[in-house]
């Protein structure tokens, strides 16, 4: 078959016979293995493809890596021909780097489209204990403070708040909470959830992006994993890691249940020696072992384990977090054309923050996690043999994950006996009385599992116009759900009643195992990778793709495209596509919602206590919960310098039907008791009436919309040889904004008690935010002596947020008997509604707006022959320290830190 060697150029680098350039060939009658670089056929000209081989001949030369990973160019004479037969990686074990740091990918790379590749070397440009550090060095990101004693989790081409937390702050709120829960992560095509997380205690009446059981003590502050904030990167170790690729923008239509990005990482199973690591860095430290065994050719298998200690301050133990992994992964092929690599994992982490001695009435949090997971990709190629067929292999990808969360708090209180409410359903009745002093405790008892398959059929053809058909379809099936024993505690656990007339929401205790239900999604896709090479040596490419999503009875139509166009060495790219979220069991299934009015409260000192109470049940689930969507777009140009190449892309996304609280006026009868009290006996009383009486209730719905428009700039630079210096470039802008929807208001009480109105109804604040970042790295890199010396800078340009002046006048009103008043617009400032106006508060600009910062951070990486490997990383070399313009200490700069990392290879 003959096409055109730019035509089959593209189908290689799109995966179309395997999914990395490795090869074999003939030269000098022995067979040798390399791995073929970008761009590293030049003037060949195409005879033949078949299947995974392809024949060149002419006079041309190739470029590649071989088996010690030393380039290496092979020149093809006039009148000769070569051989070359493509294999996927698995199929190509040599050894990289196991002695000596060679030819390596020192900083992250573009792709074809939206996705970032941090590969090999990259992966250790800053110190990593998990993922979370790893994902430093994109754009937009910045190195953090350094504190693992708080969960980490990430957000992409966003302004609302830290792009990886743990360090400066959770931010607790809708806009930077969907953009968190919208975050896909990955590990060899198995999708890791989060969605089946519980450990909250309030969120029937809290908003969904509230934050659970954290405390802040003399130690430092402790942030378990939380639910609705999408997976905790702490407990990703960086093991077995081959590589880690970023979707921000448009994914393939494969990949579901995502709105703001997707995070796929990928291990790998091959023959290696026993490897020690030792990491150490402030309150922290982190050993592992690894060791991969090649059992024969067809299969190999990697074990790993890995223990990390850490403490918020090293001074102290107060707040501290543990994790422990055991990995094992198992790949095997065999020569019918079937593929398997098998993964199991056994991970555990706790969070403790202890009560500080000096303070008695402290808090204590104890949280607890054990994981299971397991997870299975097959393949099958149907064409091993030459067999034509139009899907020519089948895969399957299954993952299973059961863990079992524990979590507790608990605090002394020392008040005096106060009367709660405890009943189940509608009531007026005796209400207990908590103890005058003892210890709070509350507990949540979760044990999520999550079930994920994928199963598709793939295939390719080229056309007689020379058009690369990389074509598959695929179903996707997820099941969550939650067996755990739920939410208690002791008496009294959340909201007691200091006086007659006081009305409070009440909680109870809820079980999960009993009261929530299995979530199931289904999805359709259909995709289609095309690629078309042109005599004028341009090339088009393009993903188009078609997905559809049944998530809880809703069902979603995602279409997505992905282009480019390379014109020599410019290339043009643009795409556009929808995407879905669906909620999480947090969410949908929040226990019944209580609210409990005291209406007497009567003691006599050695002889009654007798508390009336009244409380009123709703029911809390929110099974008609959506899920979100975010239309996603991007625009962007590549050129290839003669001394760097040079990515820019413009987005623009936007999220609606977003997760976010309404606030719901509520009406109740309000019992009116007759009282009758008898000498020392228990007071009795009798229902004689009931009159109107307006509370509110949150409720979480559909009903938050949001934008992030910006700009990113990557510049990957060619290796300076005569100074072995590689130079990387990284710069964004992004602006934001969100609001509720039109009729999500907000209530306020007047601050004094009108008989006209019980409320005041106001618009919903709108706040917009603005960061302008962009990052350096130098990497020195000495093959020869096994050396890397690699300088990071940060530099923070802008980081504004703008948070409005507050409407002051009413735009309606609540009267006290539940009816609803709209205030025409020109009449809001009549002074009939006085008392209803708010304080004024001034327009706030925040952040940096006139300053910029800059911080620098250093590694230096050493390898010696002996098998040791030493780096030493510092953060703010410089010691430098860093204030807003009032005043106030920049919370996103990184204080002054030293870290070490040490691995022997045996």
């Amino acid at each position: 078959m003959k096409v055109s060697l730019l035509a089959a150029v593209a189908f290689l680098t799109t995966g179309g016979w395997a999914s990395a350039q490795t090869m074999e060939f003939l030269q000098n009658g022995k067979l040798r293995k390399a791995e073929l670089l970008r761009d590293g056929i030049k003037n060949c000209k195409l005879m033949e493809v078949n299947k995974n081989v392809t024949i060149l001949t002419g006079k041309c030369q190739i470029t590649f890596y071989n088996t010690n990973y030393k380039k290496e160019t092979l020149v093809i004479n006039d009148g000769e021909k070569l051989e070359l037969r493509f294999r996927p990686l698995e199929e190509f074990p040599y050894k990289r780097t196991e002695i000596r740091i060679e030819g390596v990918e020192l900083t992250a790379k573009k792709k074809n489209f939206s996705e970032i590749a941090i590969r090999q070397e990259a992966l250790q440009n800053l110190q990593s204990f998990s993922i979370g550090d790893v994902l430093q060095q994109l754009p937009g990101q910045f190195v953090q403070k350094f504190d693992n004693t708080q969960f980490k989790n990430i957000v992409f081409r966003t302004a609302s708040g830290p792009s990886i937390t743990g360090s400066a702050g959770v931010p607790a709120g809708d806009d930077f909470g969907n953009r968190a829960f919208g975050v896909q992560l990955m590990v060899n095509d198995i999708a890791l959830s989060n969605n089946e997380n519980m450990q909250s205690y309030d969120s029937a009446n809290s908003g969904p992006f509230g934050l659970s059981f954290n405390t802040s003590t003399r130690g430092g502050n402790l942030t378990p994993g939380q639910p609705n904030y999408g997976v905790d990167l702490r407990e990703i170790p960086t093991e077995n890691i081959e590589s880690i690729e970023v979707i921000q923008g448009i994914p393939d239509a494969k990949y579901g249940d995502l709105t703001s990005g997707l995070i796929k990482v990928n291990t790998i199973a091959k023959s290696s020696p026993l490897r020690l690591d030792a990491s150490l860095r402030e309150g922290t430290y982190q050993i592992g072992l690894t060791k991969g065994f090649g059992i024969n050719p067809m299969n190999a298998l990697n074990v790993s384990v890995d223990y990390m200690n850490s403490l918020s301050d090293p001074r102290t133990n107060l707040v501290g977090y543990d994790r422990t992994s055991v990995n094992l992964l198992w790949s095997s092929k065999s020569k019918s054309g079937l593929r398997n690599k098998l993964s199991l994992s056994y991970t555990t982490n706790t969070s403790k923050g202890k009560r500080d001695p000096d303070d008695i009435n402290g808090m204590i949090i104890n949280v607890d996690n054990k994981s299971f997971s397991l997870g299975n990709n097959i393949s099958y190629n149907f064409s091993k043999y030459g067999t034509k067929s139009f899907f020519k292999t089948i895969s399957a990808d299954i993952g299973m994950s059961y863990a079992s969360q524990f979590t507790e708090r608990r605090y002394w209180l020392n008040q005096g006996a106060r009367p709660y409410g405890n009943a189940a359903g509608n009531d007026v009745y005796y209400a207990p009385y908590t103890p005058p002093s003892y210890e709070n405790q509350a507990f949540a008892d979760g044990k999520p599992l999550n079930i994920y398959t994928n199963v598709s059929v793939n295939g390719n053809k080229m056309t007689a116009s020379k058009w690369v058909h990389l074509y598959s379809m695929g179903v996707n099936f997820r099941y969550g759900n939650n067996l755990g024993k739920g939410r208690y505690g002791t008496a009294g656990q959340f909201t007691t009643m200091t006086a007659v007339g006081q009305s409070s929401d009440g909680m109870r205790d809820f079980n999960f195992r009993d009261n929530v239900y299995a979530t199931k999604q289904y999805a359709f896709y259909i995709q289609d990778n095309i690629t078309k090479g042109f005599k004028n040596r341009h090339i088009f490419k393009a993903n188009v793709g078609l997905r559809y999503d049944l998530q809880n009875s809703y069902s979603t139509v995602s279409p997505r495209v992905n282009t480019s166009y390379q014109m020599g060495k410019f290339l043009v790219r643009g795409g556009v596509g929808l995407t879905s979220k669906a909620p999480s069991l947090n969410q949908l299934y929040t226990a019944p919602r209580y609210f409990d009015f005291l209406l007497g409260d009567y003691r006599l000192p050695g002889y009654y206590s007798a508390a009336i109470m009244q409380t009123v049940v709703t029911p809390g689930d929110n099974a008609d919960l959506k899920p979100s969507r975010s239309w996603k777009t991007e625009i962007g140009v590549d050129y290839r310098f003669p001394f760097a190449t040079v990515n820019l892309t413009a987005y623009y996304n936007k999220l609606f039907d977003g997760f976010t609280t309404m606030t719901v006026p509520k009406m109740m009868d309000k019992a009116k008791v007759d009282v009758t009290i008898t000498g020392t006996e228990v007071p009795t009383f009798e229902i004689v009436g009931t009159e109107k009486f307006n509370y509110l209730q949150n409720r979480i719905v559909n009903g938050f919309q949001s934008v992030d428009k910006g700009l990113e700039l990557m510049a990957s630079f060619n290796k300076i040889e005569a100074l072995n210096l590689v130079v990387g470039f990284n710069a964004s802008y992004v602006e934001t904004s969100g609001q509720k929807d039109e009729g999500l208001y907000r209530f306020e009480a007047p601050e004094i008690m009108d008989k006209n109105f019980q409320y005041g109804i106001y618009n919903d604040s709108k706040n917009k935010s603005s960061m302008a970042r962009a990052s350096f790295s130098f990497d020195y890199h000495l093959a020869s002596s096994g050396l890397i010396i690699g300088l990071r800078t940060d530099h923070f340009l802008s980081d504004r947020k703008l948070t409005g002046a507050n409407d002051i006048y009413p735009i309606g009103y609540l009267r006290h008997d539940g009816e609803i008043h709209m205030i025409a617009e020109g009449d809001r400032t009549n002074p009939t509604y006085q008392n209803l106006f708010l304080k004024p508060t001034s327009e706030k600009l925040s952040g940096l707006y006139n300053k910029t910062l800059h911080n620098i951070h250093l590694r230096v990486t050493k390898d010696f022959l002996s098998g040791f490997r030493l780096s030493v990383y510092v953060s703010n070399v410089f010691n430098l320290k860093a204030y807003d313009e009032r005043g106030y200490v920049y919370a996103n700069f990184a204080s002054t830190s030293f870290g070490a990392n040490i691995s022997y290879r045996f």
